[in-house]
C-alpha cells in the first residue's frame, strides 16, 4: 500500500507531443547503465503513474544510461494498455505497444527484464518494481500482494515463490545479476523479501514502512546516474536515500540499501545465535520485543508493539549479552545505506523481520511463511514457535508407501515428510483383519444420545444431512454413541469435519476459543480426547484416529463455548470404524521417513500398515491412509529378542494345517533343542538346551519340520 493523499493537477494521460515512436533499431554500443521501472498501474495506482514518469522525463537518458518503463494502466485511463518506453528529457519514446497484458504474471516481469537487455545492453543494469506492497506475504488476496492487476484479477506476492520464479527467469534472460534491485512499495524492506531476491542482485533498495503516495524521487535517481554514470552503487545509493527522505519534510519515512553480497554470510551467524545464544522464553526477548522499532500496515495509526513487522537489527541491539556480539556485527556490512525521517521510525536501522506480537496470528500465517526461503535458511519460523511456547499446530498427515514384499517376506515402507515447525517423530502400526464395525453417514441420530446436537442440511458431504454442533454461547453439547464398539485388537476412526469456532487472543496474550472435540471412552465416565477442532476449515476434510483395543469403546462428538462471538460451528459426515484383529506398534518413534520390516510371515489377506507424525510439542497428525502389503511366502524362524541372550519367544511359521517339530542345531549339525507337535507360532523358550543349560554364544540351524512342510532359519546367541 502507498499512502494516499489528493494529487494536485493530477493527469490521466499524456498529449501526442509528450510521446515519440521510435524505430526498433538494435542498439549497437553497451551504456554504463540500463535502468528499468516496472510500473504495475493497473489498479488504484494509476494517475500516480503519470507523475513518477514526469519526474524521469526532467532528466531523462543519456548516451550511458537508458532509463526504461513497462506502463501498464487501469481500465478507466485513457490508455488502459501496457506499453513499453524509453524515457528520454521531456519525452517518452514509445518502444512497444503491448496490448492488454497481466503485470502480475511471473513471465511479464521476466519478459521485461530481458528487454533492457536485448534493446539496451549495458554493462549494469537496475530494476525498480513499482506497486502496492505488504511484504513477505502469499498471493492470492489483494492486501497481501505486491502486484495487483485489476484487469486480470490476479496478484503476485512473495512468499509463494511468484517473484523469485521471476526473477530467476530474468536473470536467465539477463546473463547476470541485476547491480541493484528496488521496490517502490510499502514495506518490502525485509530479511525475508531480501532471502527471495538475494541469488538475483547486488544490492537492494526499499522501505521497511510505508511509502508515501509520492513513492521514490525518480528526478535524483536519474539525475545521480546521468551525472556520475560510472559511481559504485555504494556511492549513489545512500544518496538516492537521503533524497528519498529530503522529499518528505516532517513524515515518518525511511530507505535503505541492503548489500546482497553479505546477506549469505550474514544467515549462519543468526541461525547460530538463535539457536545457541537466546532464550525464546526469557524476559530480555520479551521486553525487547515489547521495545522495538515496528512497522504499522495501516496508515492510519503511528508505530506499536502490536504490529507484526518488527527492525531486525534494532531488536539484537536491544538484547544484552555478548552472545549477540557477533551477529551485531555482522549486521553491518549488510547495511549500505538507511536513512529516516520524522519520529515514528527513529529507530528503524536498514531490515524488517516478521514478528507477530500474538501467537494467533503466528500460526494463521505459519504455513505460508514456511514457503520463503528465508523461513528455512534461518531458523526463525522455530524461533518463533518456540517464543510463543503454545504450538497446537499438528504435522502434516503422512502419506505412505512401499514395495511388494519379497521372497523372505522383507518390504520397504516409506513415507512423505510431515513438515511442522517443531522437530518430529514418527510411528508406524501394523493391523490385521481390519472390517466396518460402525459405518454412519449422520443423516439420522437414530445411533446416538445427542444432547444439543441435531442433522443439518446447511452442509453435508454425503446428501442430504450431516451432524451439527449448535453455534451459540455457553455449549457443552455432546453427541454420544450409545452402544460400545467391540475393537479386539484396537481400531481405526475416520470421520469427515468442516468447522469455523471463535478463537481470539487479547493484548495480554490470553486465547480464548469455542472447542469441538472428538474423544474415546472404555466406560462412559472418563474421556479421552483424540482431537480438538477450532479455527476455521470451510472444506470437508477427512480425519483418522487410532482407537485402543476393548470390547465397549465408546465415542463421543462435544462442543463448547464460552460467552462470547460465536462461529460457523462443527459440521461431522460420514463417521466409519474399523476394527483390528491385531492392531501394534511396528517401528518408533523414528526420524527416517521409511522403516523395513521383515520375515513377515504368511498372510495373504496382507497386512495393513499406518503412520502418525508427532512434534515436540506432543501434537500428532491424523493417521496416514492403510497401505496393504500381502505376503506369499512362508517367513523363516527367528527369535524376539534377536539376537536373544535368555529367555525369548521362537516365532515359526507354517501352514494352518501342519502340526510340525521344531529342532535347533548347531552348525555342525548337532540337536540342542526340540519341540515336538508344534501349534503355535510363538513358542516360550528360556534359551536353554536339552539339558536345561545356556547354549553358547554363535549362530544356530532352526528347523521346521511338518508332514508337507520345511522350513530353515538362522538364531544368534549373545551373551549380555
Amino acid at each position: 500500500m502507498r499512502r494516499r493523499f489528493w494529487l494536485a493537477g493530477q493527469l490521466t494521460g499524456w498529449p501526442a507531443s509528450f510521446i515519440v515512436l521510435l524505430l526498433l533499431v538494435p542498439m549497437t554500443e553497451a551504456a554504463e547503465w540500463t535502468v528499468g521501472i516496472y510500473m504495475c498501474a493497473d489498479n488504484g495506482m494509476n494517475d500516480q503513474a503519470y507523475v513518477d514518469l514526469a519526474e524521469m522525463m526532467r532528466i531523462g537518458s543519456s548516451s550511458e544510461v537508458n532509463i526504461v518503463a513497462q506502463v501498464d494502466n487501469a481500465a478507466r485511463d485513457s490508455h488502459p494498455t501496457g506499453r513499453r518506453y524509453l524515457v528520454a528529457k521531456d519525452r517518452l519514446v514509445l518502444q512497444a505497444e503491448l496490448g492488454e497484458i497481466d503485470m502480475a504474471d511471473t513471465l511479464e516481469l521476466a519478459g521485461f527484464i530481458g528487454f533492457m537487455k536485448q534493446r539496451f545492453p549495458a554493462k549494469r543494469y537496475g530494476l525498480v518494481l513499482w506497486d502496492h506492497g505488504n511484504g513477505w506475504y502469499q498471493g492470492g488476496v489483494q492486501a497481501r500482494s505486491i502486484f495487483i492487476d485489476e484487469s486480470h484479477g490476479s496478484v503476485m506476492g512473495v512468499a509463494g515463490g511468484e517473484l523469485r520464479a521471476a526473477l530467476r527467469l530474468g536473470q536467465a534472460r539477463l546473463g547476470r545479476r541485476l547491480t541493484f534491485l528496488g521496490f517502490d512499495a510499502c514495506l518490502m524492506q525485509m530479511a525475508e523479501v531480501a532471502a527471495e531476491c538475494a541469488p538475483y542482485c547486488d544490492y537492494l533498495l526499499g522501505s521497511e514502512g510505508l511509502v508515501p503516495w509520492g513513492g521514490l524521487d525518480y528526478t535524483e535517481l536519474a539525475g545521480v546516474l546521468v551525472a556520475r554514470p560510472t559511481a559504485t552503487p555504494e556511492e549513489f545509493l545512500p544518496e538516492i536515500c537521503a533524497a528519498y527522505v529530503e522529499a518528505y519534510p516532517g513524515e515518518d519515512v525511511c530507505l535503505s540499501a541492503l548489500d546482497m553480497r553479505q546477506f549469505d554470510r550474514l544467515l549462519p551467524v543468526l541461525a547460530a545465535t538463535i539457536a545457541d545464544s537466546v532464550d525464546p522464553t526469557g524476559a530480555d526477548l520479551r521486553r525487547a520485543r515489547e521495545q522495538v522499532q515496528t512497522f504499522a500496515l495501516n496508515p492510519n495509526r503511528s508505530p506499536s508493539p502490536a504490529d507484526d513487522h518488527i527492525d531486525l537489527i534494532h531488536l539484537f541491539a536491544l538484547l544484552p549479552g555478548a552472545g549477540t556480539g557477533s551477529l551485531r556485527q555482522a549486521f553491518n556490512p549488510l547495511v549500505a545505506a538507511n536513512r529516516t525521517g520524522g519520529t515514528g521510525y527513529a529507530a528503524a536501522r536498514g531490515a524488517a523481520v516478521w514478528f507477530p506480537s500474538g501467537y494467533l496470528e503466528f500460526k494463521a500465517q505459519a504455513r505460508a511463511y514456511r514457503g520463503l526461503t528465508w523461513a528455512d535458511s534461518s531458523g526463525w519460523l522455530q524461533f518463533l514457535n518456540r517464543y510463543y511456547g503454545q504450538d497446537d499446530v499438528k504435522p502434516d498427515q503422512p502419506v505412505l508407501a512401499g514395495s511388494v514384499a519379497g521372497r523372505r517376506g522383507d518390504a520397504r515402507l516409506h513415507w512423505s515428510p510431515s513438515y511442522d515447525i517443531a522437530p518430529v517423530t514418527y510411528r508406524l502400526y501394523e493391523g490385521t483383519g481390519p472390517r466396518d464395525v460402525l459405518v454412519d453417514y449422520c443423516d439420522s441420530l437414530g445411533r446416538w444420545s445427542a444432547v444439543g446436537w441435531t442433522t443439518s442440511m446447511r452442509y453435508a458431504r454425503s446428501q442430504p444431512r450431516s451432524f451439527f454442533s449448535g453455534s451459540e454461547s455457553n455449549l457443552d453439547n455432546q453427541l454420544v454413541l450409545v452402544n460400545g464398539l467391540n475393537l479386539p485388537g484396537g481400531g481405526l476412526l475416520s470421520c469427515y469435519t468442516l468447522f469455523s469456532t471463535e478463537e481470539s487472543e487479547d493484548s495480554a496474550g490470553r486465547i480464548s476459543r469455542d472447542v469441538g472435540y472428538v474423544e474415546w471412552s472404555s466406560d462412559r465416565v472418563s474421556w479421552h480426547a483424540l482431537d480438538s477442532l477450532y479455527g476455521s476449515e470451510l472444506v470437508w476434510t477427512e480425519r483418522r484416529y487410532l482407537l485402543p483395543a476393548g470390547t465397549s469403546v465408546w465415542l463421543r462428538l462435544r462442543y463448547v463455548t464460552n460467552e462470547a462471538v460465536n462461529g460457523l460451528g462443527v459440521f461431522v459426515d460420514d463417521i466409519r470404524v474399523q476394527a483390528f484383529d491385531q492392531l501394534r506398534l511396528a517401528a518408533g518413534p523414528l526420524r527416517d521417513t521409511s522403516a523395513l520390516v521383515f520375515n513377515l510371515s504368511r498372510d495373504t489377506a496382507g497386512y495393513y500398515y499406518c503412520v502418525t507424525a508427532t512434534d515436540s510439542f506432543g501434537n500428532v497428525s491424523k493417521v496416514s491412509q492403510l497401505f496393504r502389503l500381502p505376503v506369499e511366502t512362508w517367513a523363516e524362524p527367528y527369535t524376539r529378542p534377536a539376537p536373544f541372550s535368555g529367555e525369548c519367544k521362537l516365532v515359526v511359521d507354517f501352514p494352518a494345517d501342519e502340526r510340525p517339530d521344531v529342532r535347533i542345531y548347531t552348525l555342525s549339525g548337532t540337536l540342542v533343542k526340540a519341540f515336538a507337535d508344534v501349534n503355535t507360532r510363538e513358542i516360550e523358550w528360556d534359551g536353554c538346551n536339552e539339558s536345561r543349560r545356556n547354549l553358547a554364544d554363535g549362530l544356530y540351524i532352526v528347523a521346521v519340520q511338518g508332514a508337507n512342510f520345511r522350513k530353515l532359519g538362522k538364531i544368534a546367541k549373545v551373551s549380555r
